[in-house]
């Protein structure tokens, strides 16, 4: 069949139709949606889940991270209130040094020995151990190490040199 046949036969079934006017129309209807998805309800659901499974997910590693900087502030705020408290105990350590010193000056026991009514002797006298005293090894012995009848002599011989108790 050529070209020109082919036309000329399309054109005749062309011409059988009747005219549009007079065709009758086609009765359509609306499909109603659930109709159509009934298919798609189950990806659907999927979606919604892993949307609520992300959501809560982001919701838990956020709690997390407000938990973690709360428990940092916190720790800072502790260092520091530690650190105050070591400044003030190292002013203080500082002070009680300072008093010590004072407390441990010469002039200041000299002071405090006049007043409790101690005076200067004249004349410093510088004892030294006799024969007697030391050990039969040449070391000298405590008065602990003295006998009973020793010390007594001992004390006998001091006590005349010393001032009234007060």
């Amino acid at each position: 069949m050529t070209a020109l046949q082919h036309s000329s036969q399309h054109s005749s079934q062309r011409s059988s139709r009747p005219p549009a006017s007079s065709r009758s129309k086609p009765s359509l209807r609306a499909v109603a949606p659930a109709n159509r998805r009934v298919g798609r309800t189950e990806p659907t659901r999927r979606r919604g889940a892993g949307l609520v499974a992300g959501a809560l997910l982001f919701a838990v590693v956020l709690g997390g991270n407000v938990s973690v900087h709360a428990s940092t502030t916190q720790g800072q705020f502790d260092l520091e209130r530690l650190r105050a408290s070591a400044r003030q105990r190292e002013a203080k350590y500082q002070q009680l040094r300072l008093e010590v010193a004072e407390l441990q000056a010469p002039g200041r026991i000299v002071a405090e020995a006049r007043r409790l009514g101690m005076v200067e002797p004249a004349k410093v006298t510088y004892l030294t151990p006799t024969v007697s005293t030391s050990s039969a090894d040449g070391g000298s012995r405590s008065g602990g190490d003295l006998p009973a009848a020793e010390a007594a002599q001992s004390w006998g011989q001091v006590k005349p040199h010393l001032g009234p108790r007060r």
